[in-house]
Formats: C-alpha cells, structure tokens, sequence
C-alpha cells in the first residue's frame, strides 16, 4: 500500500502502528486533537493519507484519529455530507476534541477517574457519618429539655423560659442537620452522575489505544 508523506519530520516523531491496532469503526472523530496527533485516512486508489486538519474525502471515505504516538483515539465511517452537515458534524467534534483534551489532562486513564469519584463519595460518606453523630446528640439533647418541659408541666408550674428557649433552638438544629445529611446524599448521587460519563469516555479512548 502507498503512503502519502505530508511532512517526513511529522512521521519520524509519529509512525504508523500495525492495522491489528486500528480500533473498531462507527465511533465519532475528533476535529480539533490532543498535541501532536493526526488524521489517517484511505482514498478509493489506496492511497494513505496523514493529515493534521480532518479534510471532506477523509469524512467520505472513513478516518482514524490517532495520538503522537500512532495509537488510534477515534476510528469512524466514511459518510456523505452535504455542506451544512459537514459543518455541524466537524462543530461536533471541534467539542469533543476540547472535552477529551481536559479529561486527559485531568485523569490519566478510567482507572484514575474512578479514585478520584470514590475519594469524592468517601469524603461525603465521611461528612455524613459525622452529621449522623450530630443528629443524634441533638436529638438526645432534645428529649431531655422535653422531659424537663413534661416535669414542670405535670407539676403545675410554668415551663421555665430558658427550656422552650432551648427546644427551639435545638428543632432549629435538628431540621439544619437534616437538610445537610439529604444535600450529602444528593452530592453523592451528583458526583457518580458528573464521573459516569467521564470514565465511560475515557474507556472508549483507552480501548481506541489498545
């Protein structure tokens, strides 16, 4: 098979890995790449190409994206596109380039984006252990200035001031450190929710690599 050599300095920082690394097709692109990557693709007359911007034949006839390092990111089929499509299509994957490039740069891997979703579940499930601890000292706290209230009350005298006083603020508290425990059990539901979509990107990059 020929190979068409755009910039010989590009391919002697970036060779070509084997086919049996080519990833599997139908996955999208990207326009706008990580440094130092490049797109592949196969015209009708066997010619490869390697560019740095994605061209029209390339959305025709199929394309790779792959790293500095020849490993394949995105492997998609060729289509045909009207102009307005092409546009939208390369739009498309100008914004996933630019969400890939930070989710690298923040995470090495799925692996990694998992440590960092259960050091965040961790922490919560820390906060909430300790506003359970709370809770339950208020709540005790509580019954005691009831029962103080109940003592007076079945004695015929008037509840002292400074107990009502404190059953108020400590209903206060009570109703505060609920509200907490369910915004932590909100936060957890939040943080498998934000890293989900992460970790499921990054294993279709990770597979793209192997």
């Amino acid at each position: 098979m020929r190979i068409v050599v755009l910039l010989m300095a590009f391919i002697l920082v970036s060779p070509l890995l084997p086919s049996s690394v080519w990833a599997r097709s139908g996955q999208r692109a990207n326009e706008r790449m990580p440094d130092g990557a490049y797109f592949r693709h196969e015209t009708t007359d066997g010619v490869v190409h390697l560019n740095r911007t994605l061209t029209m034949d390339a959305i025709r006839n199929g394309y790779q994206l792959l790293d500095q390092y020849g490993r394949v990111l995105e492997d998609v089929e060729g289509v045909e596109l009207n102009d307005a499509q092409a546009k939208a299509q390369r739009m498309k994957q100008a914004r996933q380039a630019r969400e890939d490039r930070d989710m690298l740069r923040l995470y090495a891997g799925p692996e990694d984006a998992e440590r960092a979703r259960d050091r965040r579940v961790e922490a919560l499930e820390l906060s909430i252990s300790y506003e359970e601890n709370n809770l339950a000292q208020l709540q005790a706290k509580l019954d005691d200035e009831i029962a103080t209230a109940a003592r007076n009350e079945r004695a015929g005298r008037e509840v002292p001031e400074v107990v009502k006083e404190a059953i108020d603020r400590l209903q206060r508290q009570i109703i505060t450190a609920e509200k907490k425990l369910s915004e932590f059990d909100q936060e957890i539901d939040q943080a498998n929710q934000q890293y989900a979509p992460i970790i499921e990107r990054l294993e279709v990059i990770e597979k793209g690599q192997n």
